[in-house]
C-alpha cells in the first residue's frame, strides 16, 4: 500500500492549505474484490487535502475487515442494512456535511483511479462556480481503450444508459462540456448544490439516483458536466436481470414524476402511455412481467409519498423544462437494445414525437 497522503478528521490537514477540502465517499457491498485496487489508486492521489470513507451496506464478506486491516487512514461508516447506492452515499454525506469539506466525490467500489482523477474533478469544478455535478471519463476496467460513460443519456420519458458505451477512446472529448446527467461511478457534487435541492432519493435504492440528482440540480439552475481529464476505470459489464428490471422501471417513472412540470407531463402523457404498453409486452418476452406489476404496485402504494417528493423539487426549480429538454434524447440507446426490432420501430415514432413536444414544453 503506498503512504496515505490525505486528510481525515484524525489526521492534520494537507500542506497545501490553498487547495479546497474534498470528501471521497465509497458505498460499498459485498466489493471485497475490487476494494485494494479501488483503494490504493485512490489513496495514491497528486491531489493533497481529500478524506476518504468507505460506508459499507451491511456486506456479508471481508469488506470491512480489508479497508480497518490494510486501509487504517480511511474512515469506515457500518450500515445495519443494505441501504443501496443511494442510502449508502448519503450514510457518508451526512457525515461529511458536518466537516469543512467544499466538495463530495461519490465513488463506486469497483473502480481503479488516474493519478490526477481527483485533482481534474476539482479544477474543473473551481473554474465555473456554477458546475454543481462533475463526471470523470469512465472507462472499462477490461478494455481500457473503449468508454464506459462520457457522460450518461436520458431518453425524454426516463430511460437512462450510459453515453458512448462501448466507444473507442480516440482523444475526442477534451474540455470541460455538459452531459445530460453525471455517471454515479464517479462524480464530483459541491456543498452549495446539496444545500440547496438536498440529497440522493434513498426510496430508487439503486439505479437512476443519479439521473434523479443531475435533473434536479439542472432544474436549479446548476450545470452538469464531464471533465475528460479525470480518468477512472471501472469493472462494468452490461447485464440484464429480473431486479434490475424491477428497479430500472420503477425508478424511472418516480424520476419522471418528480421531476417534470404538470405541462409537460400533460403533453408526454400519451408518448408514456405508448412507451408502458411496449415496456409490458418486453416483460411479457423477456419473463419479467411479475417485475412490472410489483413496479405498478410499488408506485400505486406510495404515490402520496412520490408527490410529496415532487412538491419538494419543484420548490427549488428555477427553469422551466423548456431550458433543459436539449438534454434529452429521442433514441433508444440501451446497449441490448440498440439494434433490436423494437428500437427499430420506436426510435423514429420516438423522434417524430419528441420533435413536436418540445414546442409545447
Amino acid at each position: 500500500m503506498p503512504p496515505v497522503s490525505i486528510a481525515t478528521e484524525s489526521s492534520p490537514i494537507s500542506p497545501d492549505a490553498g487547495e479546497p477540502r474534498v470528501a471521497v465517499i465509497i458505498p460499498n457491498f459485498n466489493g471485497e474484490e475490487y476494494l485494494t485496487t479501488c483503494l490504493t489508486s485512490i489513496l495514491d492521489q497528486s491531489y493533497g487535502n481529500y478524506s476518504v470513507t468507505v460506508v459499507d451496506n451491511a456486506s456479508a464478506d471481508h469488506s470491512v475487515e480489508i479497508v480497518k486491516h490494510d486501509f487504517p487512514g480511511v474512515e469506515v461508516v457500518e450500515n445495519s442494512r443494505n441501504t443501496g447506492y443511494a442510502g449508502g452515499c448519503n450514510s457518508g454525506l451526512k457525515r461529511e456535511l458536518k466537516t469543512a469539506a467544499k466538495y463530495f466525490v461519490l465513488v463506486n467500489s469497483d473502480v481503479r483511479a488516474g493519478r490526477e482523477w481527483l485533482a481534474e474533478l476539482v479544477k474543473a469544478a473551481e473554474e465555473d462556480l456554477s458546475i454543481g455535478i462533475c463526471q470523470s471519463f469512465i472507462l472499462l476496467a477490461d478494455d481500457q481503450g473503449l468508454i464506459n460513460s462520457a457522460g450518461n443519456e436520458s431518453h425524454f420519458l426516463g430511460f437512462g444508459f450510459c453515453g458512448h458505451y462501448r466507444e473507442p477512446d480516440r482523444g475526442q472529448f477534451t474540455g470541460v462540456t455538459d452531459v445530460p446527467f453525471a455517471s454515479g461511478s464517479s462524480m464530483l457534487v459541491r456543498r452549495e448544490l446539496i444545500d440547496a435541492i438536498g440529497l440522493l432519493d434513498e426510496d430508487l435504492f439503486m439505479y437512476q439516483e443519479d439521473l434523479d440528482l443531475s435533473w434536479r440540480a439542472r432544474l436549479a439552475g446548476w450545470r452538469v458536466v464531464l471533465a475528460p481529464k479525470s480518468r477512472i476505470f471501472h469493472s462494468y459489464s452490461f447485464s440484464r436481470n429480473s431486479r434490475k428490471f424491477y428497479f430500472l422501471e420503477r425508478n424511472r417513472i418516480i424520476v419522471s414524476l418528480k421531476n417534470y412540470s404538470g405541462r409537460s407531463l400533460l403533453v408526454l402523457a400519451p408518448a408514456f402511455l405508448g412507451a408502458e404498453l411496449a415496456m409490458l409486452a418486453y416483460s411479457v418476452a423477456g419473463g419479467w412481467f411479475r417485475q412490472k406489476l410489483r413496479a405498478y404496485l410499488y408506485l400505486l402504494r406510495n404515490l402520496d409519498r412520490i408527490l410529496e417528493k415532487r412538491r419538494q423539487v419543484q420548490a427549488t426549480r428555477r427553469l422551466p423544462d423548456a431550458a433543459v429538454a436539449g438534454y434529452w434524447t429521442d433514441r433508444m440507446g440501451f446497449a441490448d437494445l440498440a439494434d433490436s426490432p423494437l428500437a427499430r420501430i420506436a426510435n423514429p415514432v420516438s423522434a417524430l414525437y419528441w420533435a413536436i413536444a418540445r414546442r409545447l414544453l
